[in-house]
């Protein structure tokens, strides 16, 4: 089996690009795949929205809202708004989504205690949300695309084994 690392590898299968660094691949049956681990990779995406600074696309919402096998109005529901916002904030596709701030936070508290993450890292990113600079980046006239997420290859090299297929 043949084998190769690409340096710089955009990812669009969770909706969204996303950027990845030194990434492995495989050749199977002529066709160039990387070996990566996709259920760690979401993971690891969910985390990185999490920390994100900017407001979350519409296109992340959805991705989210997919991870978790919510629909809809069960999504709406969980953070108190109807379905019909839930659909108006993933229409944006790769722009802001225009969901209320605090809304915002809630969603991203919510990743964190779904992906059970500790304790620590959960009071870490409440306090480096920035509500002032989330707000103001939703009513920039410019934030029609957002930037794709980046993941350096420490995320490979720290855990080669559980990312390669």
């Amino acid at each position: 089996m043949k084998t190769k690392t690409v340096k710089r590898y955009t990812y669009k299968g969770l909706g969204f690009p996303i950027i990845l660094l030194d990434v492995p691949f495989v050749e199977i049956r002529g066709v160039w795949t990387p070996a990566i681990k996709y259920e760690k990779l979401q993971k690891e995406v969910l985390l990185a929205l999490c920390h994100k600074p900017i407001p979350f696309s519409g296109n992340e919402v959805h991705f989210i809202r997919a991870y978790f096998e919510m629909t809809l109005h069960q999504f709406g529901k969980q953070f108190g708004v109807s379905h019909v916002a839930v659909l108006h904030w993933e229409k944006t596709k790769n722009r802001v989504a225009k969901i209320s701030t605090t809304t915002e936070l809630c969603i991203r508290l919510f990743i964190l205690e779904k992906l059970e993450i500790n304790n620590q890292l959960f009071r870490d990113i409440f306090r480096e949300f920035n509500t002032q600079h989330i707000q103001k980046e939703q009513k920039a006239p410019l934030a029609v695309a957002q930037k794709p997420l980046l993941f350096p290859s420490i995320l490979f090299a720290k855990t080669p084994a559980s990312l390669r297929v």
